[in-house]
């Protein structure tokens, strides 16, 4: 058998054409979607910042505060002076002077003495007046006064007549140990009322007082509390004291007085 070689086929001009247009298909076909791919990859790139969606704000409401409270500036107290006030200041406020008199109108209740279960009141006048001024070694200033009960106490009253002092000494004035002036008052002031002892004079400022030695302002009430007692008495700067009320815990005694009258000393 003979064997002939293999030779290309030839095509016809029709069969040509035909390859070609099939050739520039494909090649359309894939150019259209080589230009997908290229838009798809820049549709899928990283956005820029300036063209994000911002996230929704949170929802503030109206009047909020922070909850983080500012620190505390610490309030810096003055040292206690160890320097004496001058007298003269002290005695601007309460006008202690040889001849100066305090009267008052007065009530003490006490227990009777004859009957436990009743109490009785004694009526009556109580006058104070300066009667002597001296320096002491230490350069404090000593007042003398003269306590004057009018009529004279029965035997229930522990308020008698006599004399005690007032002594000028630091920033206050001392009488029998007990702290009874501080200079300067002021509202809610408070000081050591007896050395060595924990109980404390409370300050209180008022508007108005009214005596029948007229109506003050611009006045304290000074409370004491103890064991046995409670003692509340109403000063005036320029005046002194002009009222007074004591109270006693235990076995009844119970004193009030109010100004009638004050005469300035010399």
């Amino acid at each position: 058998m003979d064997i002939h070689p293999r030779t290309p086929a030839v095509r016809s001009p029709q069969g040509r054409d035909k390859c070609h247009m099939q050739r520039f298909f494909i090649f359309a076909v894939l150019v259209v979607l080589l230009s997908a791919c290229i838009a798809t990859s820049r549709n899928t790139g990283s956005v820029p910042a300036s063209a994000t969606i911002p996230a929704a704000s949170p929802e503030i409401s109206p009047g909020a505060s922070s909850t983080i409270a500012p620190t505390a500036t610490p309030t810096l107290l003055p040292s206690p002076s160890s320097t004496p006030v001058p007298s003269s200041i002290i005695l601007a406020d309460f006008p202690l002077s040889v001849g100066a008199t305090w009267k008052y109108s007065a009530e003490i209740s006490f227990q009777d003495p004859n009957d436990h279960t009743k109490l009785v009141t004694w009526s009556g006048s109580i006058t104070d007046k300066v009667v002597d001024r001296k320096i002491t070694s230490d350069g404090g200033i000593v007042f003398t006064l003269q306590e004057d009960l009018k009529p004279n106490p029965t035997e229930g009253v522990w308020r008698k007549s006599g004399t005690y002092e007032y002594i000028v000494s630091s920033d206050g004035i001392v009488e029998d140990g007990w702290k009874i002036y501080q200079w300067p008052l002021s509202d809610d002031l408070t000081w050591t009322t007896f050395t060595g002892l924990i109980y404390k004079t409370f300050v209180k400022s008022i508007a108005i007082v009214n005596t029948p030695y007229g109506d003050l302002k611009g006045c304290y009430t000074f409370l004491l509390q103890t064991n046995p007692d409670t003692t509340i008495d109403t000063f005036c700067p320029k005046v002194g004291f002009v009222e007074h009320s004591y109270m006693h815990h235990g076995t009844p005694q119970n004193e009030h007085y109010v100004l009638v009258s004050y005469q300035p000393g010399q």
